[in-house]
């Protein structure tokens, strides 16, 4: 009797696997190429946040199963900028641009900040 590839293994190894390169970053810049973004508002920077941001960085910047913990972490506007214009470990490149880029940054600072 044969025996095949058990699916659920296969699923689970698949998984801590993504988790894995997730967790190295293997893609982040060296370097931020980007300037900071300023004059953003943080009242609407927080309603973009939660819309596009939420999902992997859980309510409020607190950490989800993806994204890191944003709160607390004392990030400064370059740092925020590059990763939000550049991407970062599974984070694609562009998720917010322009207006909405610059309240996102200007509300992750503000959270960031202990």
């Amino acid at each position: 009797m044969r025996r095949g590839w058990n699916p659920i293994l296969v699923g689970a190894a698949v998984a801590a696997g993504t988790f894995a390169l997730a967790q190295a970053q293997m893609f982040e810049p060296d370097a931020p190429a980007a300037s900071a973004v300023s004059g953003g508002d943080v009242y609407r920077g927080e309603i973009v946040f939660e819309r596009e941001c939420a999902g992997c960085h859980g309510p409020g910047g607190e950490g989800g199963e993806i994204g890191p913990r944003l709160v607390g972490v004392v990030l400064d506007a370059a740092t925020v900028s590059a990763a939000v214009q550049q991407g970062r470990g599974v984070m694609p490149a562009g998720l917010v641009t322009g207006g909405d880029e610059a309240d996102v940054v200007t509300y992750v600072v503000s959270i960031s900040t202990p």
